[in-house]
């Protein structure tokens, strides 16, 4: 069992000297419920000394104005480390000692209303032997006021753990690909939930990357059974979250307005996983947060570059409450937030560790943080592990719910427990289980069937190979929630054919609007499609046509043109080998590029037969030589893993590619 311990300073021992009422003196109380046992240590600061607290104050203003500059890690390291050593020697002076023998321990952070400001202070960065006592496996807890015992032992819950993953990445916002990011989570937590491996969990998962707004999130979020888990991946700033208005632009949502459209999960969720940068700060200069745009899952190993800068640097220092403190605190739920920037992979890998100790090893939520970063920290693989103290300081624990919590909470059994079916969308591919780049491409488009993107949809076109159907798959399943119904025309059979038949296409998709949508049903076997689609323009509908360019109809482009022409909330999604010059050409095009050499590599790391040989050094070549053969095209990398049984067979692959 780990121990536990409240940290707290006694609001009557708190003084004030200077002139703008900041303290100049308080005393650290340590208390440990086991032992009926208290600490006392006094701090009292000299002017030195005040004018280092001010500095830890306003050391995240100082890390966002070195990021981006040459040599910026470094020196963000260098600040960190000088934080972490006046903690140790003056901040918590003798209590840093008692700290560090206490550990492993979950420490409970409790500080009068005066001192709210010191709250999201890095206390856990205290450095004993150049190591901070997070090291130590002192985990702190903050935010800690109120606890929610409704969610305790409800019948009505379901005996499954159910998770949502957001990505938000709004077409305005900085272009980082979240899709790598969004598939590797999900392969590693659907592994967890694997049927027949030990330790399955019963893990329902559903994710979403486009199209993340307010009225989407609302309608997931008011689901029946709720969600025990809700992990959020978004660009971030001290008090903001940036998620997507209906045009698809971003929607930069404020700490209360945040709360109130997760007021729902109250007394529901366990865990609210931010994976944004700063969201675990307090929102200096106003009740929005304040600043430039943070560059939410910043690359750490960049060193060239404008860094991010947020006002506030002379902000009081009662600062507001975080927006993972003013969740923890409204949800009754734990939240997980990150006081500085964060790391795509280091997010990554924090995350999958983390699910890893919470569902595999059912450990509770303290215990689970600091072994996953203690891991994720240490590291060889990440560049944060030539940072570890500013990566050490960046995940944060807030509510009361953190302090012994895990997340099964009531009767679970072994297995994997498939999602639901939302039952508005009829056969369709199943959601890509690998996804790599494309992200101005799917930004384009995902705006495109925005609500309010003033166009009716979008032709996605690309040569043979370059994912056009797997776009539209994604782009299907990350906007059910957005349609009342979706209608998958499958790429047509007599598309093929030698000799194909002039009434077949159009016949055949009435049929299938007919099959799907009730509003057709009784019509005369004759119905005309003019007919068909004044019926159905009313109607929140999203249509995807798959090879629509391989229809040998003249009716064909008149009847897109009608779809795309027809007054409602309806959208059309075309895919198709050319840009359709002489078909609606009020639908946005989308061309898909060849992609880049790093996200070829990326995807031939995920194939079961390639990506071995691309990690074995004697073999990389080969695989090197597959990757400039394949020019960016994703689909020929998958027919030369069809061609990998055999060294001689993807030698015959090369030849056959460079002829």
């Amino acid at each position: 069992m780990i121990r536990s311990a409240v940290l707290t300073i006694d609001q009557r021992h708190c003084r004030g000297g200077a002139a703008d009422g900041r303290p100049t003196s308080w005393v650290w109380e340590l208390w440990r419920p086991e032992t009926f046992r208290a600490e006392f240590v006094p701090v009292r600061l000299s002017c030195v000394d005040l004018a280092e607290l001010d500095r830890l104050h306003v050391l995240p203003q100082r890390i966002a104005a070195l990021r981006g500059k040459r040599g910026g890690l470094t020196r963000i390291e260098d600040e960190v480390r000088s934080a972490g050593e006046w903690i140790a020697r003056v901040g918590l002076g003798r209590m840093t000692g008692h700290l560090k023998a206490l550990g492993p321990a979950v420490v409970r952070l409790e500080l009068p209303p005066q001192l709210a400001g010191f709250e999201a202070l890095p206390w856990e960065l205290a450095l004993v032997d150049g190591r901070p006592l997070a090291r130590y496996g002192m985990t702190v807890v903050r935010g800690a006021r109120s606890l929610s015992e409704a969610v305790r032992g409800r019948p009505d819950l379901p005996p499954r753990l159910r998770m949502l993953a957001l990505f938000s990445l709004p077409r305005a916002a900085a272009t980082l690909d979240l899709g790598a990011h969004r598939t590797a989570l999900r392969g590693k937590l659907l592994a967890l939930a694997a049927d027949g491996r030990a330790g399955a969990v019963p893990l329902e998962l559903r994710t979403r990357q486009f199209g993340v707004g307010r009225a989407t999130l609302r309608g997931m979020l008011d689901e029946a059974d709720g969600w025990d888990i809700v992990h959020v991946v978004a660009h971030g700033l001290p008090g903001i979250l940036r998620l997507e208005l209906p045009d698809g632009t971003e929607d930069p949502v404020p700490t209360r307005d945040l709360v109130e459209l997760l007021s729902g999960l109250r007394n529901r969720v366990r865990l609210v996983f931010l994976s944004a940068c700063w969201s675990g700060g307090q929102a200096p200069g106003g009740p929005d947060g304040a600043g430039e745009e943070s560059e939410t899952e910043a690359h750490m190993g960049r060193e060239e570059g404008g860094g991010d800068v947020f006002d506030g640097a002379g902000a009081e220092h009662s600062a507001l409450t975080s927006l993972a403190s003013a969740m923890a605190d409204e949800l009754g739920c734990a939240v997980i937030a990150m006081r500085f920037p964060v790391g795509n992979d280091f997010a990554l890998a924090f995350a999958v560790r983390l699910y890893t100790h919470l569902l595999r090893h059912r450990h509770v939520l303290p215990q689970a943080l600091h072994n996953a970063l203690v891991d994720t920290v240490a590291d060889p693989e990440l560049g944060e592990s030539r940072y570890p103290l500013f990566s050490a300081a960046t995940p944060m624990l807030y509510g009361a719910a953190a302090l012994d919590r895990g997340l099964f909470d009531r009767p679970m059994p072994r297995g994997h427990l498939p999602g639901r079916y939302t039952g508005n969308a009829g056969p369709m591919p199943d959601r890509p289980a690998s996804f790599v780049g494309r992200l101005r491409e799917m930004i384009g488009a995902n705006t495109a069937l925005a609500p309010a993107s003033g166009v009716p949809g979008a032709v996605i076109h690309g040569d043979r190979g370059m994912g056009a159907t797997t776009c539209a798959a994604l782009l299907a399943h990350d906007h059910r929630e957005a349609f009342s119904t979706i209608v998958w025309h499958p790429r047509p059979e007599w598309a093929e054919a030698i000799t194909p038949s002039c009434a077949e296409p159009v016949t055949d998709f009435m049929r299938h609007l007919e099959i799907r949508l009730p509003e057709l049903s009784g019509l005369s076997s004759d119905l005309s499609w003019a007919e068909a689609i004044e019926r159905i323009a009313g109607l929140r509908l999203l249509v995807i046509v798959d090879a629509a360019d391989r229809v040998h109809d003249p009716r064909w482009a008149e009847m897109i043109d009608a779809l795309a022409s027809a007054e409602g909330p309806g959208k059309l999604l075309l895919t198709s080998r050319t840009d359709l010059p002489d078909i609606a050409p009020a639908l946005r095009r989308v061309p898909l590029p060849p992609l880049e050499l790093a996200e070829m590599r990326q995807i031939i790391r995920t194939l079961p037969r390639l990506g071995p040989i691309h990690r074995i050094r004697e073999t990389s070549r080969t695989a090197d030589q597959v990757v400039r053969r394949a020019a960016g095209n994703p689909g020929a990398l998958h027919e030369a893993e069809a061609s990998a049984g055999t060294q001689e067979e993807l030698n015959a692959w090369l030849r056959g590619r460079s002829a």
